[in-house]
């Protein structure tokens, strides 16, 4: 396999190779200068498990868009002083004794650095800003680089099980999914400080399954980020056709044992009365943003599925949510807005404006199916419509020109009081119009 490889790069005709393919070589120990093949696209060589080194010509290829090195786990190094101008793609999955890496590309669109041995991630990887996906998980990435920031179209960031993750910097606005789960040794997140800087975000993914070490001022940072996105995701389902295929699901996960404040309806039990008589059901359309206190569960598996009723309904509706693969150490905080369930009970508010609605969790496992999860510690609910969204926008640009998240906290508690004053004096005006005919 060597020699042929060595053959291959003394013909003439190396300059219009454009795929070069040797997965699975398992004799392959390095590669040959390559410097000729001036037209090289694709280098495919994953499971190549004695490969030790990447001979540096290749990172001259000016037409060199994917480079995958994934499940090579000899090798130990891959660095270049050259920040190059064609890679679009680069895998170095499972190179489990990797230490060393330093490769950046102006076009670079997604870097997998999943189960690899890095600690850390060059300075320069900011100047990547065509980077869409970030895969970490499983690495031994102990912190980002502040830089990260810079990276102004990265869409998904993958931590998983970054068992030595201590500090969380500031991060890009153009983020859609953030997933830290099991980064046990987590402490400090940077969410922006300023609403202004949250009323960019569009997360609707982010999850701390596990991240018990979370400190306080985390811990609230992360909350209103998660109301914000959430709010705005709401906003999003409600502004789409109902006969549109778009099936949107927002979802924020982070350690806790209480139903955060803002959720209008809020109870300590499985189950609640919701009234929502004030709403115009002919013109009104709702997403309703669900909270639930998952407690400790130690089954395994992946999926939770939650079993939503409404009292006198012969049908409830299923929700499918992701959960760690092994146990759920401590309360967790799991605010969701599906698309699918605020169908469902917009079609029965119609009917009933005020209904009872109740909520049973199971955790789905790999040889028992789904088994029930102990009571959920706490149910909160949003229902939100266009008027109340547009309202909370206006509140969120006040509070921008203010100072920080503190002084918003504040005002947030004083936003809920006044949305449900409005409602009661808006009962009372409709009551007293039917009293007068």
């Amino acid at each position: 396999m060597v020699i042929l490889i060595y053959a291959l790069c003394l013909l003439q005709d190396v300059v219009s190779l454009k795929f070069l393919i040797l997965s699975l070589s398992s004799q392959l120990m390095e590669l040959p200068n390559l410097s000729k093949a001036k037209n090289l696209a694709i280098v495919d060589l994953r499971m190549c498990g004695r490969l030790t080194s990447i001979h540096p010509s290749v990172f001259s290829l000016n037409k060199l868009e994917k480079l995958d090195l994934g499940g090579c786990f000899s090798l130990k190094s891959l660095k270049s002083s050259i920040h190059l101008s064609s890679l679009r793609y680069l895998s170095l999955a499972g190179c489990v004794k990797l230490k060393e890496f330093s490769v950046t590309s102006k076009e670079m669109v997604l870097l997998n650095l999943e189960h690899t041995g890095i600690k850390q991630l060059p300075s320069s990887i900011g100047l990547q800003t065509k980077l869409e996906k970030l895969l970490l998980s499983h690495s031994f990435i102990e912190n980002l680089p502040k830089s990260i920031r810079r990276l102004s179209n990265l869409r998904h960031l993958e931590l998983r099980h970054c068992r030595k993750l201590q500090n969380l910097p500031k991060l890009p606005s153009s983020l859609i999914t953030l997933d830290a789960t099991g980064c046990v040794s987590l402490e400090n997140v940077t969410f922006p400080s300023r609403t202004l800087q949250v009323l960019k975000e569009n997360k609707t993914k982010v999850s701390f399954w596990n991240c018990v070490k979370l400190v306080e001022h985390s811990l609230k940072a992360i909350e209103l980020n998660a109301q914000i996105n959430m709010m705005k995701n709401a906003h999003k389902q409600i502004s789409t056709s109902s006969d549109h295929d778009y099936d949107a699901q927002g979802t924020y996960v982070y350690p806790g044992s209480s139903v955060p404040k803002w959720l209008v309806h809020r109870t300590t039990r499985n189950y609640m009365v919701i009234d929502l008589s004030f709403v115009n059901h002919f013109s009104d359309q709702l997403a309703f943003i669900f909270c639930f206190i998952v407690p400790q569960v130690e089954s395994e598996g992946f999926i939770l599925r939650f079993n939503i009723s409404v009292a006198g309904e012969a049908e409830n509706i299923q929700v499918y949510l992701n959960k760690p693969s092994q146990e759920i150490k401590s309360d967790h905080v799991y605010l969701m807005c599906d698309q699918g369930l605020s169908r469902y009970l917009n079609s029965r508010v119609k009917n009933q404006p005020k209904f009872k609605i109740k909520v049973t969790a199971e955790s789905g496992t790999l040889t028992l199916g789904y088994m029930p999860v102990m009571f959920l510690r706490g149910l909160g609910v949003s229902p939100i419509n266009i008027s109340q969204y547009l309202n909370f926008i206006q509140q969120m640009e006040i509070v921008a020109e203010g100072p920080c998240i503190s002084f918003f906290l504040m005002r947030n508690e004083i936003y809920i009081l006044t949305v449900f004053l409005g409602l009661v004096i808006k009962n009372v005006f409709c009551a007293a119009n039917e009293f007068l005919r």
